[in-house]
């Protein structure tokens, strides 16, 4: 299959993002009335179930800062995490850096992409990529390791799942994604990760990502399936899988991992 990210990805965008949950059994009935207004996202089609894969390496403080921030409805935050396409991970295979900002319902995400060799020497502090970055690049890296650095983050979890793109067939800003097979491990760097885990089995994730308006016929599907819309986050939700010990003890005596990227 095509490695998802051999195409062209926007890297650098604002629009509102909305979450569902549903039994990943109703998605079957969701998805044909999606193509009548919708079609399957080009980055899917040489999947036989159109979908690709993601996994996602997700920073954090020694305090989990971004987890506490999210668990008490903090309005205002910001995640740093690396995100690989469907494919064997090679040194030289594309990989994106990302900051995720979350302004309540409005997601500003920027992300520069690189190779997997010279992401883990940029996290080593033994490489700078100045001279290959596109304009507005060196911005957001700028960004991501002054947070890095500045609130001593370390790797956390990794996130993998599988997941299904569609974008409106006359408004290609309103997207629908559909995630399931969530599965989740403690993790340094991609090819360094603990035991799997499962994290709610039985459950797809709908995400809606638009600039301006849901548009009828989507809120036609809301009624329809009684969709509820939920502030549902990967990275808490699959943190809390690796590691229960979380919310049942005090932050200092929560393990943190000492590992980095090798």
């Amino acid at each position: 299959m095509r490695n998802a990210a051999a195409t062209p990805i926007n890297v650098h965008f604002q629009r509102f993002e909305f979450k569902y949950l549903v039994l990943a059994s109703t998605v079957e009935g969701i998805i044909p009335e999606l193509l009548h207004y919708m079609d399957c996202d080009p980055y899917a089609l040489t999947s036989p179930d159109r979908t690709y894969g993601v996994r996602s390496l997700y920073f954090d403080s020694t305090g989990l800062d971004c987890y506490y921030q999210k668990i008490e409805g903090h309005r205002t935050r910001k995640k740093l995490r690396i995100r690989v396409y469907e494919g064997d991970l090679m040194p030289s295979s594309k990989v994106y850096l990302e900051i995720k900002r979350k302004y309540d319902s409005v997601v500003v995400k920027d992300r520069v992409a690189m190779t997997q060799a010279d992401c883990a020497a940029l996290l080593r502090g033994s490489y700078a990529p100045a001279s290959l970055l596109i304009e507005g690049d060196q911005n957001t890296l700028d960004e991501f390791f002054w947070l890095f650095n500045y609130n001593a983050m370390v790797p956390q979890n990794m996130v993998y799942y599988r997941r299904r793109p569609f974008f409106a067939k006359f408004d290609p800003g309103f997207r629908v994604t559909i995630d399931s097979g969530l599965r989740t491990a403690l993790a340094t760097w991609f090819n360094e990760s603990g035991q799997e885990f499962e994290v709610d089995r039985g459950i797809a994730i709908i995400e809606v990502k638009f600039h301006n308006i849901l548009p009828e016929w989507f809120h036609h599907l809301i009624r329809k399936y009684q969709l509820t819309r939920v502030a549902y986050s990967k990275y808490c939700q699959a943190l809390e899988v690796c590691r229960p010990d979380i919310g049942t003890r005090t932050l200092a005596e929560v393990f943190q991992p000492e590992k980095f990227v090798t």
